[in-house]
């Protein structure tokens, strides 16, 4: 980490972002402990918006702050996987179901972008803007579903996952994920609500347990997650 110029940003959102990479790039490894102070003197800051930052990430697990010591990095265990993923399931495969339901060419318009878009990152094998369509990609399913309180806990769920750099490229190629969404994006396409929650929940079945996989090097705890028992499909 180095210091920084301030932008327009608030300096807590920067120093959030800068802190938020060197856990992620495993600058600040998971479970190291790290001072306030020493922070904020590498970032060439106050120690008000490093806590600030902190504060923030400790919110959502990331970190913990211990008295007298300094903060932790939290390691990423399998049941966080499980949680997070277990949460995705139970908002996105329904919302799947209810979006293909009510499915129209103005509702479908923002998943088709946001699949051009997935297909030209993994073109370009950028990762980071293939992520960040696959965010989009997702988010417009919830939208087309119609539940703004959804698409709020499930963007919530989704940033504690990146926030702990959770990604399966490192045993499937964007390619491979390319395809997963093709396939749920077919399903839309035909407002086909079974195939629609179908697809989705074997998509995030699969991440759930290729995670587990990369987390513990172990295939058969992976292979012996359960997912949660779904809602009726197209109950919100």
């Amino acid at each position: 980490m180095s210091a920084f110029v301030p932008e327009q940003t608030s300096l807590t959102d920067q120093v959030y972002g800068e802190l938020l990479r060197a856990i992620q790039a495993g600058e600040l490894p998971a479970g190291t402990l790290h001072s306030v102070v020493e922070l904020s003197a590498k970032l060439g800051v106050s120690r008000t918006p490093v806590r600030e930052a902190f504060q923030r990430m400790a919110s959502s697990g990331l970190v913990k702050f211990e008295r007298s010591r300094g903060v932790r990095i939290l390691e990423i265990s399998t049941r966080d996987i499980e949680e997070i993923y277990s949460l995705r399931m139970l908002l996105e495969v329904p919302s799947a179901h209810r979006a293909a339901s009510r499915m129209t060419p103005a509702l479908l318009q923002p998943v088709e972008e946001a699949f051009a878009a997935m297909k030209r990152a993994a073109e370009a094998g950028s990762e980071p803007d293939f992520q960040q369509a696959d965010i989009a990609f997702h988010a417009a399913i919830l939208h087309a579903a119609g539940n703004g309180r959804v698409v709020d806990v499930a963007a919530n769920t989704r940033m504690q996952m990146l926030d702990r750099g959770l990604s399966t490229t490192r045993t499937r190629t964007l390619d491979d994920i390319l395809l997963v969404h093709e396939r749920i994006l077919t399903a839309l396409r035909k407002s086909d609500s079974a195939a629609s929650a179908g697809t989705m929940r074997d998509h995030l079945l699969e991440t759930t347990q290729l995670l587990i996989a990369q987390s513990t090097g172990d295939q058969d705890l992976a292979d012996a997650y359960q997912p949660p028992p779904l809602p009726i499909a197209g109950a919100f």
